[in-house]
């Protein structure tokens, strides 16, 4: 029998979700009556394995950090973020701090500091470190491909289709072992919302 390896403190420590996160990007997707490439931004939250979804118009470190602030404002602050070595979430971390620093007040010095976020990259070329969320990229891809099919959508159909694939991964068992159980099972969409939505 093969031995894995321990999950890392941060995988299993109790924490409210997407304490814990994992970003990735997926895409370009193309919208109707647009030349223009979408991209989704995933956020993954590593202990209860909870998705978020945000459409960008755009892989620049302006388009993330929008998408990023809108994530935190309907999940929450993130105390460990882990991503690929993208160029993208580079430049973002390097703004966020410059923007933390730049704040002079005293006490909003002490709360970004006793709420400061840690920016971890997975090794270079090491696509199985994130697998925590590159699994849920494959998941939304996937469920993509047979919801839209070769159909074009609006930006708006678009991002109501990545809130209902939101929701579905959300209700998905936490555990294989509960699959006979669905009203049973533990999921993650409890931890956000209290009840399954479908």
């Amino acid at each position: 029998m093969q031995i894995t390896a321990p999950l890392s403190r941060d995988r299993i420590e109790q924490s409210p979700p997407f304490a814990v996160t994992g970003l990735d990007f997926a895409g370009p997707i193309f919208v109707k009556n647009s030349k223009e490439k979408f991209y989704i931004l995933l956020c993954t939250c590593a202990v209860t394995r909870s998705l978020h979804l945000e459409l960008v118009t755009s892989l620049t470190t302006e388009a993330f950090l929008l998408a990023f602030r809108r994530f935190i404002s309907r999940r929450g602050l993130c105390t460990v973020i882990y991503s690929d070595n993208a160029r993208t979430f580079k430049r973002a971390e390097i703004e966020l701090r410059r923007l933390w620093t730049i704040i002079n007040h005293p006490d909003v010095k002490e709360f970004c500091a006793s709420k400061g976020v840690k920016w971890k990259y997975i090794i270079e070329r090491g696509a199985w470190w994130g697998g925590f969320y590159e699994r849920i990229v494959r998941s939304v891809k996937t469920i993509l491909r047979k919801v839209i099919g070769k159909s074009s959508l609006t930006s708006e159909e678009l991002e109501t289709v990545l809130c209902e694939i939101e929701a579905v991964l959300n209700s998905r068992p936490s555990h294989n072992r509960f699959r006979f159980y669905w009203k049973l099972s533990i999921n993650s969409i409890t931890f956000l919302v209290r009840e399954k939505i479908n």
